[in-house]
């Protein structure tokens, strides 16, 4: 089934069963019943950890501080397990897009000994962290105790004012975490919005349904924003990896040049996510909510009169 709220059920049903379906997964990943080469597992079973967090954060207001602060703070912590085996992976795939974008002016293999670096970096970290058996079993047994309290997260209402709260929430702080990354730039600022802009993503992804193709499509621009800020923070995290650990295979001189492409890289990013984001953020957040709103009542009317 898809990640989406459908019109045929209830708020509270279509949570439970995305809740269901993306926990089987992630834990499906890690318990090795899946084709996904070890690495490749954790990294999806990270994504649903992500998703349901988006989810908890869209009904947060009707399931209460309580439930919704549990829950988060395991899928949070299961998740951070897992991280070092995708962030180490993430390096090797980061230099070689960097490669890829700049063809024309360097050649294929300039940077083949920081790789091979990165490579021998990754594996070390891999074999280090799933050779651990508690850690991912630890991250395993979280999951099942979260799985366990799905059916007594309690959501009663029925309509859009269940989400409302959450949706203009999301919305309003990616907004104001846009204008603080240009006003104050640094990695954590940007980092920081690319999370916000994240949410908003997984939320439209949500509520596609309410009208599928213009969700769909905001949905589309919001990943590419995101997507954006996500390669912002790659590299600014190899930029710091080589900068804290000078031995990752290349001379002074290569490793100043594959800095300055780097931080070239990274403005061409910061300039694209900043008018893409403009373009997203462009309504008040109570317009942007209302709007989605008026969608939402469209899309269950229609749905209850076809049922007649």
């Amino acid at each position: 089934m898809a990640y989406r709220l459908k019109a045929s059920e209830s708020i509270s049903e279509g949570v439970q069963r995305i809740a269901y379906e993306q926990i089987d997964k992630a834990l499906a990943q890690l318990l090795g019943q899946t084709d996904d080469s070890p690495e490749e597992a954790v990294h999806d079973a990270r994504k649903r950890l992500k998703k349901l967090r988006a989810l908890l954060r869209l009904v947060r207001d009707e399931i209460g501080s309580d439930t919704y602060h549990q829950e988060n703070t395991c899928f949070r912590d299961a998740g951070r397990l897992l991280s070092d085996v995708r962030d180490a992976q993430v390096t090797i795939e980061t230099l070689d897009d960097l490669t890829e974008h700049f063809a024309p002016i360097i050649s294929a293999d300039g940077f083949r000994e920081v790789r091979q670096a990165l490579e021998a970096r990754s594996q070390s970290i891999s074999e280090r962290v799933l050779d651990k058996k508690n850690t991912q079993e630890d991250a395993i047994r979280m999951i099942k105790a979260a799985r366990e309290r799905v059916k007594d997260w309690s959501i009663k209402s029925n309509e859009w004012s269940t989400l409302q709260e959450s949706v203009q929430r999301v919305y309003k702080r990616g907004d104001k975490a846009l204008i603080v990354a240009f006003k104050q730039p640094s990695v954590e600022n940007f980092h920081d919005w690319r999370k916000r802009v994240k949410y908003l993503w997984y939320h439209l992804r949500l509520l596609k349904l309410v009208w599928s193709d213009l969700m769909a499509e905001m949905a589309s621009q919001t990943k590419q924003l995101a997507d954006y800020l996500g390669d912002d923070h790659d590299l600014a995290m190899l930029r710091q990896l080589l900068e804290q650990e000078p031995e990752l295979g290349c001379d002074r001189t290569q490793l100043d040049a594959l800095i300055g492409l780097i931080d070239r890289r990274r403005l061409q990013l910061q300039q694209s996510a900043y008018y893409l984001g403009q373009r997203i953020y462009a309504e008040k957040p109570g317009v942007f909510v209302e709007r989605i709103g008026v969608y939402w009542q469209i899309w269950r009317s229609e749905h209850e009169q076809q049922s007649l």
